[in-house]
């Protein structure tokens, strides 16, 4: 069998299987770790992602190889049947990888400047580190305590926190295909002693034929076995066998012993794979990747609160923009996320109510101020992006304009080409304006809608209740025509105050009357009456706590 061994001595053949280390001895691997992964500039994310697809088909055959046995009945080793009995998940795990893991984006990870033989990007060493020292059986713990014990050494960049979950996943797959190989591997030398054993002559004189020069022991544990099914009439064979191990100083129980220790370890390491895959499966992998970020945990220090009361998406936008602020490293980063809280400390003391927001000093205006204190230049895009935000009117104008012209100045060439006069293609050019124009405008709306997506508005997180500084009314404008109109309105109030329940929401009547030629009608009192007297009923019910909800 030909082997490789990467840039650490490791045989690429065998599984990623090292010392098992507990959580202690994790942290101190993961910090050692920060501190022997030197950061280059560039990567070669083509290769790897190339190794992934070649793990893809690998599995893709090893599956085929067991399918095809379990169709024919052969006997089948217990991680062969985790394989079949998974292969639905391994594969969604590897559609998955292909959708989250684009080429670009792994290009844009922060890379090694010395490349291991299977990572050149750091998280992605990372990733297989903590597989190696874990068997392979991962759980939420670890991830926080690896990633955290790291970054007390080295910040990661936001962007290696987001491709993390990928990055353990890609580990496992390349895990599973060693396993798949040397289930593969394996299968061959039960075959191969199938062989041998079918060929094996019964006439005693004959002489035995040669064993293959490369042999292992699940296919001297498969002869024996059907060695055994034979009875005594396989004396002659199974004493060739002990002949031939006691040429290496093996003994056949030794040989034996170790074949099937090495199925309970493959077993037990694809069993640990498939586990940990169905459980990154199921992670909500926001609020893990946020719980790890340092500069999260630098935005946290708003001083207006604002920034720990958003909603994930709105705290998520303040991240980007620190990655887009700053340059790809885990430092940058973090230097742009203390700027902008220093900046929103100084406008919080200044009662500059709005600026003392770390999101105005990211988002908002004093995000120019911040690049410029750090002397950070936006990139070619983001200065693009930029000038068409602040001159958004014009440039649209211009599009419209420049479409227009466009599509008027094909029928104009057509009626060129035909010699006519002037005046005949004035007059087409002003008949076609108006459906030129709006075609133009359709095109542009629909060129503007897939360059430039919308921003999302920053919410606060109101899911576990609305403090009293949010107290919140809801207002129904209405007018009171009848008696029974009224009735059907606070019954209306009265339902959607027991769809939100919280204290702090209230709900509120703005009424009039409608139009009519006197100032005051008889009926306009006796409405009014049963508005508050249903007002006063509402209050008086449990969901108001005691309190006015209603008013």
């Amino acid at each position: 069998m030909t082997t490789h061994s990467d840039d650490r001595g490791r045989d690429r053949s065998l599984p990623l299987q090292d010392e098992l280390l507990d959580l202690d001895r994790l942290r101190e691997h993961a910090r050692a770790l920060a501190a022997a992964l030197p950061v280059g500039r560039s990567t070669r994310g083509r290769n790897r992602l190339d190794r992934h697809a070649d793990n893809a088909l690998a599995i893709g055959r090893a599956y085929q190889l067991l399918t095809d046995d379990a169709r024919y009945q052969r006997l089948l080793s217990p991680a062969a049947d985790w394989m079949l009995d998974n292969h639905h998940l391994v594969m969604a795990e590897l559609r998955a990888l292909r959708r989250d893991l684009p080429e670009g984006y792994y290009d844009e990870l922060p890379a090694l400047s010395t490349p291991s033989e299977l990572a050149d990007v750091r998280v992605y060493e990372m990733a297989l580190e903590l597989v190696r020292h874990t068997d392979s059986r991962l759980d939420r713990h670890q991830f926080t305590t690896f990633l955290n014990s790291f970054q007390s050494v080295t910040p990661l960049a936001i962007g290696e926190l987001w491709a993390w979950p990928s990055m353990v996943r890609l580990a496992l797959i390349e895990n599973l295909r060693r396993l798949a190989d040397q289930v593969v591997s394996e299968r061959a030398d039960r075959l191969a002693a199938d062989a041998y054993y079918a060929g094996f002559p019964n006439d005693h004189d004959a002489p035995i034929p040669g064993w293959p020069d490369a042999w292992h022991s699940p296919f001297v544990a498969q002869l024996l076995h059907r060695i055994r099914e034979q009875g005594p009439t396989g004396a002659r064979l199974q004493q060739a066998i002990d002949d031939r191990l006691a040429a290496r100083d093996l003994r056949a129980d030794e040989v034996v012993r170790d074949a099937h220790q090495q199925q309970a370890a493959t077993q037990l390491l694809m069993a640990n794979v498939v586990t940990s895959l169905r459980l990154c499966a199921t992670i909500d992998w926001g609020p893990l990747v946020e719980s790890v970020s340092v500069v999260d945990r630098v935005l946290r220090q708003d001083p207006s609160g604002a920034y720990p009361g958003m909603d994930f998406q709105s705290r998520d936008r303040q991240r980007q923009a620190v990655e887009r602020i700053a340059r790809p490293s885990g430092e940058s980063q973090v230097r742009v996320a203390i700027a902008a809280v220093d900046r929103a400390r100084r406008a919080h003391a200044a009662d500059e109510l709005r600026a003392g927001h770390v999101g105005d000093q990211l988002v908002g205006e004093g995000r120019a101020a911040i690049e410029a204190a750090l002397d950070l230049k936006p990139s070619l895009t983001e200065r693009a992006r930029r000038f068409a935000g602040r001159h958004a009117a014009g440039l649209y104008l211009v599009a419209l304009a420049a479409a227009t012209a466009t599509l008027l100045a094909i029928p104009d060439a057509y009626l060129r080409q035909q010699s006519a006069g002037v005046m005949l293609r004035l007059l087409a050019a002003g008949v076609l304006l108006v459906p030129a124009s709006e075609v133009a405008v359709a095109l542009v709306n629909r060129l503007v809608a897939m360059l430039v997506p919308p921003d999302r508005l920053p919410r606060l997180d109101f899911s576990n209740g609305i403090p009293a500084a949010a107290r919140t009314m809801v207002v129904v404008p209405t007018l009171f025509s009848s008696a029974k109109g009224v009735a059907a309105l606070l019954e209306q109030l009265e339902i959607a105050a027991l769809g939100n329940p919280d204290p702090h929401i209230h709900f509120a009547i703005l009424s009039d009357f409608p139009d009519a030629p006197e100032q005051h009608r008889p009926a306009d009192a006796a409405l009014l009456s049963d508005a508050r007297a249903g007002i006063a009923r509402l209050n008086s019910g449990p969901w108001s706590d005691g309190g006015r909800r209603f008013f």
